[in-house]
C-alpha cells in the first residue's frame, strides 16, 4: 500500500454529544450543520473535507504543510467564527427550547497531525487508513483540563519552519493510546480570542406611533412554554390560522428575530417581520410587523399555573387618522373573525398533540 504525508486537520465541537441527547432534535441538528458549514467557509489554509463525522470535520491536506503562524491563524479565524454564530443565535435567538438555549454551552477544539497514510476506496467514498488517521483521532480524547484549546503533534511541529517565539503561547503535553504509544504535541489556549467577537445586536423594527385597534384574550389548558413554542412555530400555523393555504418563508431557519413570512390566505396578504421578543418566568411575547411597518401584532403570555397560560393578542396600526378610518370601516370585522376562529382553532390542534 503506498503511504503519501498528509495533514489531518479536525474541529471539533465539544458537547455535541450532551446537546443533541437532552434537546430538540430538529433545532440541534439544524444549529450544528450551520457551525459546521461555518468551519468549512472558514478554511484559510487549503483544506479539503474528507467527512462530517457528526460532531467533528475531518480536513486534510496533502504536501507540506504551511507556516505555523499560518496554522495558528487559520485556529483563530475558526475561532472567532464559531463563536461569533454562537453570539449572533444567542441575541437574534426566539426559540426557548432546549436545543437554541443550550447552543451558548458548546466550545471548539482543534487537533492537527501529519504523518504517513494510505487510502481505500469505500463504493463512492475515500478512507485514509494506517496508524496516523488512528493518531489524529485518538488525540480528541486527551488529559488537557481546558475545553478550548489548538493542538498540534510533535510530528507536525517537527515538519515546520519555525522559531521559538513562535511557540510562546503553546503548552507541551503527551498521551499515550493503546497500540500507539506516547504522542507528543503542544497546545494552545483558544480562549484569548473571545474578545475578538463582534456582534450587532438586532435593530428595532417596530411601528411609528403604535395605535392598538383590537385585542382578543384566551386561556389555553397548556404550559406557557409550549404555547409559546406553537405559536412562534410558522410551518406549523398551517395547522391552526383560519382560512391559511401556505406559509411562506424567505429562509429555512427556526424562527429568529427578522425572519420574514407570509401567512396566504387570498393572494395579497403582507409579509411579516419577527420583530421583538421579551422572556420572563411569568411572561412570554413576541411581535411581527409587517414590512411596509403599517401594521404589527403583539402576542403576549402570562403563566397561571404549570398547566394554564393566559394569551393575549393585540393589534396595531400606524398612529395616524387614515390607518384608523381604514381599518374600522374595511377591516375590523373580518379581522377579529379571524383571530377569534383561529385561537379556537389552535385550542383544538394543542388538545389534539398532547392528547
Amino acid at each position: 500500500m503506498e503511504q503519501n504525508k498528509v495533514l489531518f486537520f479536525i474541529p471539533d465541537i465539544s458537547g455535541f454529544t450532551k446537546f443533541v441527547a437532552e434537546t430538540e432534535i430538529n433545532h440541534s441538528q439544524h444549529i450544528i450543520k450551520e457551525l459546521l458549514e461555518g468551519l468549512v467557509d472558514s478554511n484559510s489554509i487549503g483544506l479539503t473535507v474528507s467527512e462530517f463525522e457528526g460532531d467533528a470535520i475531518l480536513f486534510y491536506r496533502h504536501g507540506v504543510p504551511p507556516p505555523l503562524k499560518e496554522f495558528v491563524e487559520q485556529a483563530r479565524r475558526m475561532f472567532v467564527n464559531f463563536h461569533t454564530q454562537l453570539k449572533r443565535y444567542e441575541l437574534y435567538r426566539l426559540c426557548q427550547c432546549g436545543a437554541c438555549k443550550g447552543a451558548n454551552e458548546l466550545t471548539l477544539k482543534i487537533i492537527a497531525h501529519f504523518g504517513a497514510t494510505g487510502t481505500m476506496q469505500v463504493k463512492d467514498h475515500m478512507k485514509f487508513i494506517g496508524k496516523d488517521i488512528i493518531v489524529a483521532h485518538r488525540l480528541l480524547k486527551n488529559r488537557i483540563e481546558q475545553h478550548e484549546y489548538f493542538l498540534m503533534t510533535d510530528d507536525l511541529l517537527n515538519s515546520l519552519s519555525k522559531t521559538n517565539g513562535d511557540l510562546k503561547d503553546f503548552a507541551g503535553g503527551a498521551d499515550s493510546y493503546d497500540e500507539i504509544g506516547t504522542v507528543g504535541y503542544k497546545y494552545m489556549q483558544l480562549g484569548k480570542y473571545k474578545d475578538e467577537v463582534r456582534v450587532d445586536p438586532p435593530m428595532p423594527f417596530m411601528l411609528k406611533n403604535p395605535f392598538k385597534v383590537m385585542e382578543h384574550s384566551v386561556q389555553f389548558s397548556v404550559p406557557m412554554d409550549s404555547l409559546f413554542q406553537a405559536l412562534i412555530d410558522l410551518p406549523g400555523r398551517k395547522n391552526w390560522i383560519d382560512g391559511i393555504r401556505e406559509v411562506q418563508l424567505r429562509d429555512n431557519k427556526p424562527n429568529h428575530i427578522g425572519t420574514i413570512h407570509r401567512c396566504v390566505r387570498e393572494g395579497n396578504d403582507p409579509e411579516l417581520v419577527t420583530s421583538d421578543v421579551k422572556i420572563t418566568d411569568r411572561t412570554m411575547e413576541f411581535w411581527e410587523t409587517d414590512v411596509k411597518r403599517m401594521v404589527a401584532c403583539r402576542y403576549y403570555l402570562e403563566k397561571v399555573s404549570n398547566r394554564s397560560t393566559k394569551a393575549v393578542l393585540e393589534l396595531f396600526v400606524r398612529g395616524n387618522f387614515l390607518m384608523k378610518m381604514m381599518f374600522k370601516v374595511m377591516m375590523e370585522k373580518k379581522v377579529k373573525q379571524n383571530i377569534e376562529k383561529s385561537l379556537e382553532n389552535l385550542k383544538v390542534y394543542l388538545s389534539a398533540k398532547t392528547a
